[in-house]
C-alpha cells in the first residue's frame, strides 16, 4: 500500500496537480456529456473554426474569421467559436492569463458550444490547452467528426502547465486529427515529423478589404516609412531598431518612421529610437484596431517587413503584413529570411536584402524615386489578386478539407 501511494505520488509530482484535477473533472462530467451529445449528430460538410483568442489578434481574426467569411462565399456552411468574443468577451490583447478553475469552464462552454453548433469539420487554431475538449469530442463522435490543427506560429515551447508544453501534447493532436496546416515551409518541415498530412497555407490578405489610395501620398516632401506589428518580444525589439538605423543611417530629413503596435518593449523601443534617430522622424502610434489599418494604410508610401533574429519563432512567421502592403499597393523592403523572399520578386514587387546596409540603399532607391514606387506598388496588387489573396488560400483549404480535387 505504502508503495503504491509513493508510486501515485510521484505521477503527480511528474505530471503536477493541476492537470490531474483538470482530467479528474472532465472524467465526472463525461458520461453526461456524452448522453446530451446524441441529441446534436454531425453535419459533414459543416466547418467550426475554433480558436481560444479573438478577433482582435492577427491569427484568430486571419486565419480563424478570414477564412471562415472566405470559405462561407464559397458556399461552404462555416462558423466561428472564438474562446476571447463568445465566452469571456476578453477585449484586451494578450497575454490572457487564467486559473485553473476559469480555464476548465471555458473548455466546458467552448465543447457544450460546439456539440450544439453540429460541425462535422474543426479547424483548431493553434490548440493550446483546448487539446482536452477536442479529445474529448473525437471521443463522443468518432467516426463523424474530423479535425484539423492549425498552427501558425512556432508554439512547441508553449507552457500548458508546470510540466506540460505544447511539444507533449503532439502525439495527442496526431491521435485525434485528420491532418495539420500551416502557413510557412519551416513548419511544414517541422509538423511532418508529427502529422502525416501537412498542408501550406499562408496566412493571406483579402484584396477587397486593402486596396489602393486613390492618390500619392509622400505630401510635404516627406515619406513615410512603416512597420506594424507587436512588441511582445525580444525579436520585435530587435526589428524596429534594425529599421532605425537603417533609416538614419540615409541622414535625410524626408525620412518618416511610422512604428505601429504595442506591447511589453514599446517603451524601451521608444526610448532607444529616441537616441538614435537625429536626422530621419521616428514615430509611434501605438495600436490601432484591425478596421482602421486598410485606412491607414493608405497614408503611408513604404512597407518595412525586417526579421533579424533567425531562429525557429522568425523562420515559422507567414508575412502577413507583406500581404497587406502589396495590396495597398505600397512597395516593401524586406530582409532576405524566412517567407518574405517566396513572395516578393526582388526589383519588380519589392526589395530583399541581405544586410543592414543593402537595406537602408533600398529604402533610399524608394526614396528618390517615386516612378519605382508607384511601378512597384501596382505589380505588387496585381500579386495580391492573382495569388496571395484570402478567397485562393480558402479555396484550397475547402479542396483539402472536404476532399475535393485542389483548384490552385
Amino acid at each position: 500500500m505504502v508503495r503504491l501511494l509513493k508510486k501515485l505520488l510521484g505521477i503527480v509530482r511528474i505530471v503536477g496537480f493541476r492537470t490531474i484535477a483538470l482530467v479528474t473533472l472532465w472524467a465526472i462530467f463525461a458520461p453526461g456529456i456524452w448522453l446530451y451529445a446524441r441529441f446534436f449528430p454531425r453535419k459533414p460538410d459543416r466547418i467550426l473554426f475554433w480558436t481560444n483568442e479573438g478577433f482582435r489578434v492577427a491569427p484568430s481574426r486571419l486565419r480563424s474569421y478570414g477564412f471562415c467569411n472566405s470559405i462561407r462565399e464559397l458556399g461552404v456552411d462555416a462558423s466561428v467559436l472564438s474562446f476571447w468574443d463568445h465566452i469571456v468577451s476578453y477585449q484586451g490583447l494578450p497575454p490572457y492569463r487564467t486559473s485553473l478553475h476559469e480555464r476548465t469552464i471555458m473548455m466546458f462552454r467552448a465543447m457544450v458550444m460546439a456539440i450544439q453548433r453540429q460541425a462535422g469539420i474543426i479547424i483548431a487554431q493553434r490548440p493550446w490547452y483546448e487539446f482536452v475538449p477536442l479529445t474529448a469530442l473525437k471521443i463522443m463522435y468518432p467516426r463523424s467528426l474530423r479535425i484539423w490543427i492549425d498552427v501558425d506560429d512556432w508554439i512547441f515551447d508553449y507552457a500548458l502547465d508546470h510540466h506540460i508544453n505544447f511539444r507533449d501534447t503532439l502525439p495527442i493532436h496526431t491521435i485525434i486529427s485528420d491532418g495539420c496546416i500551416v502557413p510557412s515551409m519551416h513548419l511544414y518541415q517541422e509538423m511532418t515529423k508529427y502529422f502525416r498530412r501537412v498542408e501550406i497555407i499562408p496566412t493571406y490578405t483579402d484584396p477587397e478589404l486593402f486596396q489602393p489610395s486613390a492618390d500619392g501620398s509622400g505630401s510635404d516632401g516627406q515619406l513615410v516609412f512603416s512597420w506594424t506589428g507587436t512588441l511582445f518580444v525580444q525579436e520585435n525589439l530587435d526589428d524596429v531598431l534594425f529599421l532605425v538605423q537603417a533609416l538614419e543611417s540615409l541622414k535625410d530629413p524626408r525620412v518618416v518612421l511610422h512604428i505601429v503596435g504595442d506591447g511589453h518593449f514599446l517603451q524601451e523601443a521608444r526610448e532607444r529610437s529616441e537616441k538614435i534617430a537625429t536626422v530621419s522622424t521616428v514615430q509611434f502610434l501605438g495600436w490601432k484596431e484591425p478596421q482602421t489599418m486598410p485606412q491607414y494604410y493608405t497614408g503611408i508610401d513604404v512597407g518595412l517587413y525586417a526579421l533579424t533574429t533567425h531562429n525557429d519563432f522568425t523562420r515559422s512567421k507567414s508575412p502577413t503584413k507583406l500581404f497587406e502592403y502589396m495590396a495597398c499597393g505600397k512597395p516593401a523592403v524586406c530582409t532576405d529570411f524566412a517567407e518574405a523572399p517566396r513572395f516578393i520578386e526582388h526589383g519588380v514587387t519589392g526589395f530583399v536584402a541581405p544586410d543592414m546596409n543593402g537595406f537602408a540603399k533600398c529604402c533610399s532607391m524608394l526614396l528618390n524615386d517615386p516612378g519605382l514606387r508607384a511601378s512597384m506598388g501596382q505589380k505588387a496588387r496585381r500579386m495580391i489578386e492573382t495569388q496571395y489573396n484570402v478567397n485562393r488560400g480558402a479555396t484550397v483549404l475547402r479542396d483539402i478539407i472536404l476532399g475535393r480535387p485542389l483548384q490552385v
